[in-house]
């Protein structure tokens, strides 16, 4: 019998392709686009697509320019090396600079700007007490932050502002002690410009000077446009004086020098104090009439050289890299960069940018310094400075002769008057100053100012 062969198997039946929506690669193709932009707009994108900013607020013009112009490179100097280091919580800080033009009322306004347009993340900025007070108002209203880099003049503070400059007791008031414990000076002349800071240091100064065996000889006032300074020289002759305290700037302090010399007062005959200058004026100052005399300061370049401590180090090449080794370090320009490395270390103890963030945590912070440690004090937002005292030498520089060791806590407002008469005092030298700038011939501050109280315990420098 004749086995069949078993039938060929069927073709499989051609199916339809699997329909497209029911594979899952389209549709994460689809949803991944949307997925990533959400990440992104969460906070997860590059650093460098979502910066810090910084607004720097200073003259770039205007009669100020000059001052301001070393303020404004380092703290760009500063942005720079954070960045160069990696930037801030993985971001780049990015800077935004304002022209004040020499203007409160332009301050003001490019304040406002910045915060409410460029919607910076800090304010550094402003060197006069003019220009800071006509910020601190947007700033306050603004709930922002101004960090205040310059010499401050005292009797003022605001929660929505650290300052880093000196304060008179931290300034004026160890120099003025140094004086009388090493050059047994008694007697004090003042020299000073038509401005808040030599206003309120003279009104210091006199507090300070009567509660000891010391006191202030001659208090007098150049004008800005210019004064008789030939008048000033013979009532600095006239007043015997042991010293000579000089508030003007460098030209004004350079003149001074000058007529003293000319009129046979030297550096070796009559001791000067300069309270307002650095080293780099001092180079452009001839070295005759400039050789020989004090100045006070937080620090001098001449420490850079022999710095320890690792910061210092970093100032001291940094602006060598930058400026050249020829150039001086000035101590409103280190001031200035630790301003910007100050808010830095608030940005990275808070984790965060935020204003209201690092306003809170820079009342804690401490910084590394040519001078020591520089410390936020938490009550008043003023830092803890150091001062020194110096000698001009030959080239310029200056030698440290003294140091006091160790930060002063700053005073504001100084127990020799109560807050309410120190706060009137600005206000009634104000309204002085405003009326001898409009011709209406009101009297000097001391007409118009409450008199000084009786000196409380302690409080001789």
């Amino acid at each position: 019998m004749t086995r069949r062969p078993p039938p060929a198997p069927s073709p499989a039946p051609v199916g339809r392709p699997a329909a497209w929506w029911r594979s899952p690669w389209p549709w994460l193709l689809l949803t991944l686009p949307p997925a990533l932009l959400g990440w992104w707009l969460a906070g997860g994108a590059p650093a460098r697509q979502i910066p810090i900013r910084v607004g720097i607020l200073h003259s770039l013009s205007g009669p100020s320019a000059a001052r301001d112009r070393v303020l404004v490179e380092a703290e760009t100097l500063a942005i720079d090396d954070i960045n160069r280091a990696g930037g801030l919580l993985g971001r780049r800080v990015e800077r935004i600079v304002a022209d004040g033009a020499s203007d409160p009322a332009t301050f003001a306004k490019r304040a406002e700007r910045l915060i409410r347009e460029d919607k910076v993340d800090v304010l550094v900025g402003c060197s006069s007490a003019s220009t800071r007070r006509a910020v601190v108002s947007t700033v306050e209203a603004a709930e922002h932050l101004l960090v205040f880099p310059a010499r401050h003049e005292g009797f003022d503070e605001s929660a929505a502002v650290v300052s880093l400059g000196p304060l008179p007791n931290q300034h004026l008031g160890p120099a003025l002690a140094w004086c009388r414990r090493v050059l047994s000076a008694s007697r004090f002349f003042l020299v000073g410009a038509d401005d808040s800071w030599s206003r309120c240091a003279a009104a210091y100064a006199s507090d300070q000077l009567s509660a000891g065996d010391a006191s202030l000889v001659g208090d007098e006032v150049v004008p800005s446009a210019g004064g008789d300074l030939a008048a000033v020289i013979g009532r600095i002759v006239a007043a015997e004086p042991d010293v000579v305290c000089c508030l003007l700037g460098a030209d004004g302090a350079g003149q001074l020098l000058r007529r003293l010399r000319e009129a046979g007062f030297g550096t070796a005959d009559l001791p000067v104090l300069l309270l307002s200058v650095n080293e780099e004026d001092l180079r452009a100052m001839p070295r005759d009439d400039v050789t020989g005399a004090y100045v006070a300061a937080t620090c001098f370049q001449g420490a850079i050289g022999d710095a320890e401590r690792p910061a210092t180090r970093d100032i001291a090449r940094s602006f060598s890299r930058a400026y050249g080794t020829e150039r001086a370090v000035s101590e409103q320009a280190i001031t200035a960069y630790e301003a910007i490395r100050l808010w830095a270390e608030a940005v990275r103890s808070a984790g965060t940018a935020d204003v209201v963030a690092v306003r809170a945590a820079i009342r804690r912070q401490t910084l590394a310094s040519l001078e020591g440690i520089v410390a936020v004090d938490p009550t008043t937002q003023h830092a803890w400075r150091n001062l020194a005292v110096g000698r001009v030498r030959p080239d310029g520089l200056v030698d440290r002769v003294w140091s006091e060791g160790s930060p002063t806590r700053p005073v504001p407002f100084p127990p020799t008057r109560s807050r309410g008469e120190w706060t009137r005092f600005v206000a009634a030298m104000e309204r002085a100053r405003a009326n001898r700038r409009n011709g209406v011939g009101a009297t000097g501050d001391g007409a118009t100012a409450p008199p000084p109280a009786a000196p409380a315990t302690g409080g001789a420098p």
